[in-house]
């Protein structure tokens, strides 16, 4: 087919024709990439190129790097280079202002030519380049650059022309595809923030999911909410409350950046979430904790509840994001109940919460399709404990504990084991255990563990020393001789009023039993305490210790007094 002849009106109708098919082309690209490669294609076609190339000035570097180039490439050129860059300095036309920017032709046997450009050309085997700067927002943006062999013809200005109406093209696709990416940025972002918010956090842990359910790549969430926001907006209106929540995004952006690729998103309100992959478990702890620490360098800030679940941790199969969340959402709701600094790591020495176990299976998951997805919160602030499963923790741990050592476990060890488990299954202060031998006149706090102090050190490490010192327990504790053969006993501490509930009925003690008065004075709302003998005769009391943020009581003594039991005939 014989060409048009430059000049002619065959040849204008045919370049008003590629033109056309080019701003097509660029109206039908969605992103700056597309742009890109298909401009770099579609510009080598139409002004007849042995190669052409679109570069990019980076104005943060001063260089000017290539992105694109198709047609005939030289050696060492490649489609889309990974690092092909020059300083603008050595190209001084790009730096000229917007009137003054324009098209122009490089021969490769002009004297009088660049000599950055000639010298490109000769190594690379061309005769003559057209280079077209690309003006977008009114400065230049980068360069399209078409070169030809020796057996084609120099440019001419007709050239310069239709490759000055190409780059006006490529700068309208680039204001396109920037457009679409400012929506697809608003879509997938949140506002106030600037994070990525639910709709992008959602599509990231599904696809996390899936290449954890594919290769085994280990998924861990960090969800956080907000400590006292509710407060910062009633006490000093909404503007500050809101200037918090973009501090506090501060803080996660920083957290995920410890582990990059990790995501940091606001799910709305005062949650946030940091999603990461492909790290283990141990990694996102440490995210966890950092971002706890930060939290609290956060002025007008109370730090934040923080609750950590991961598929390199002991949770059983997670093939649905909603349950890895509700794992996650479930340890923080532990930390905002223990008021904890730290994070809780779902599957991490804490019984499962209430919200877990009423979690779907995971094949339940896949057979169930169609119905509502239970609300995450539902269980939240639930009552009561959840008794089969406390059982079976704390059997488990007592399992665990024996296969540690090849010799018998010591009784304290044992007990510890189930003071620990029945406390943070009722989301108690502080447990401690009683021990009296069965030749020794003295009785003793052996171990204990305090949670948090619901007002002030109450009991605390005085307590502690004086337990070991004298032959009765501390003050606090009353009756402890008694206690300690009792079975079991529950004692509320609420407005004055001081009932006793034995393990074996119900009683109303008419006068406050020694040191009941300290104890609601310091906070605390009820005591379990559980006395039992073991087979060598020594005695042993476990005493349990809430406050008003633990969990109804009503189970705990049977509960407390068969696992203990279980513990000394091991």
């Amino acid at each position: 087919m014989t060409r048009p002849r430059p000049g002619s009106e065959a040849h204008a109708a045919a370049r008003l024709r590629a033109l056309t098919g080019f701003a097509k082309s660029m109206a039908a690209a969605h992103s700056v990439e597309d742009v890109i490669r298909i401009a770099a294609r579609e510009a080598q076609r139409d002004l007849r190129a042995a190669v052409a190339s679109i570069s990019m000035w980076e104005r943060q570097t001063g260089r000017l790097r290539v992105l694109a180039n198709h047609g005939k490439l030289a050696p060492g050129e490649s489609a889309f280079p990974k690092d092909e860059s020059y300083p603008v300095s050595d190209f001084p036309e790009i730096l000229l202002s917007e009137d003054d920017l324009g098209p122009w032709i490089q021969v490769a046997d002009d004297e009088y030519g660049d000599p950055k450009r000639v010298s490109m050309l000769r190594r690379r085997g061309r005769h003559c380049a057209l280079i077209a700067p690309i003006v977008y927002n009114g400065r230049a943006w980068g360069e399209l650059f078409a070169a030809r062999t020796i057996d084609q013809p120099i440019y001419d200005r007709e050239d310069v022309d239709f490759a000055a109406a190409l780059t006006a093209q490529i700068a309208a696709g680039l204001a396109k595809a920037d457009h679409v990416r400012q929506i697809e940025r608003l879509a997938y972002t949140d506002q106030l923030t600037g994070l990525a918010n639910r709709r992008s956090f959602d599509a990231r842990l599904d696809a996390a999911i899936d290449r954890h359910a594919g290769d085994g790549t280990v998924v861990s969430l960090i969800v956080c909410d907000v400590n006292g926001l509710k407060r910062m907006n009633d006490g000093h209106g909404h503007d500050h409350g809101d200037a918090l929540l973009v501090q506090l995004a501060g803080v996660m952006s920083a957290a995920a950046a410890l582990l990059p690729g990790s995501l940091a998103a606001r799910l709305g309100g005062d949650e946030f979430c940091v999603l990461i992959e492909g790290y283990g478990a141990d990694d996102a702890v440490r995210v966890a904790e950092e971002l706890c620490t930060l939290a609290l360098t956060v002025r007008g800030g109370e730090g934040v509840a923080c609750g950590v679940a991961s598929t390199g941790d002991r949770i059983g199969d997670v093939i649905t994001r909603d349950r890895l969340f509700r794992l996650a959402d479930a340890a923080q709701y532990r930390a905002k109940r223990s008021r904890s600094l730290h994070p809780v790591v779902a599957g991490r020495g804490q019984p499962p919460d209430a919200a877990v176990f009423a979690l779907p299976s995971p094949r339940s998951a896949l057979l169930v399709s169609g119905g509502p997805v239970p609300d995450r919160r539902a269980f939240r602030g639930r009552s009561g404990m959840a008794i089969e499963s406390l059982l079976t923790e704390a059997f488990s741990a007592l399992d665990e504990e024996a296969r540690r050592t090849t010799s018998a476990v010591p009784i304290v060890d044992r007990v510890e084991v189930v003071a620990d488990v029945v406390a943070r299954g009722l989301d108690a202060a502080s447990w401690y255990i009683y021990c009296k031998p069965s030749q020794a006149e003295q009785i003793a706090v052996v171990r204990y563990s305090v949670y948090r102090t619901p007002a002030e050190p109450v009991p605390g490490d005085e307590s502690m020393v004086s337990a070991t010192q004298q032959p009765v327990g501390p003050e606090h504790f009353m009756g402890i001789e008694d206690l300690l053969l009792s079975g079991g006993k529950y004692l509320e501490l609420t407005d004055g009023a001081y009932d006793s509930e034995p393990g074996n009925g119900y009683g109303y003690a008419p006068e406050p039993p020694p040191g009941a008065a300290k104890l609601a004075a310091a906070g605390y709302t009820g005591a379990v305490t559980i006395g039992c003998v073991a087979p060598d005769r020594s005695q042993w009391m476990v005493a349990v210790l809430l406050d008003s943020i633990s969990k109804q009581p009503a189970p705990a003594v049977p509960l407390l007094r068969a696992l203990l039991a279980a513990a000394l005939l091991r």
